[in-house]
């Protein structure tokens, strides 16, 4: 888990819709994966996990102002408590379409 002081640093990149504990606080980030930013890969992440319910963010984005991109890739951060379940999505991926047309 990132450190805390690590994490607020990054608090303008929290989503709205990012779950609070009870304490009214911003649960903690828990890392997901590394991906790199060319071919929009780490965008396409986040819409996806977005359109699972999951909130998520990037950071990381170092070499950005010079090359354009985050030439080390990025850093997706999802709630702690829905880590495990992006890890399955991520892991299950998306079906390539097969050209099939529903019935």
């Amino acid at each position: 888990m990132q450190d805390a002081k690590d994490f607020w640093a990054r608090s303008e990149n929290i989503p709205a819709d990012w779950p609070t504990g009870p304490d009214g606080r911003p649960e903690p980030a828990a890392a997901l994966a590394v991906q790199w930013e060319l071919g929009s890969m780490a965008d396409i992440t986040l819409s996806f996990l977005a359109s699972c319910g999951i909130p998520a963010f990037k950071a990381g984005t170092q070499g950005k102002v010079i090359f354009g991109f985050a030439g080390l890739g990025v850093d997706i951060f999802v709630p702690e408590s829905r880590l495990e379940e992006a890890r399955a999505l991520l892991a299950a991926g998306i079906p390539a379409d097969d050209g099939a047309k529903a019935p």
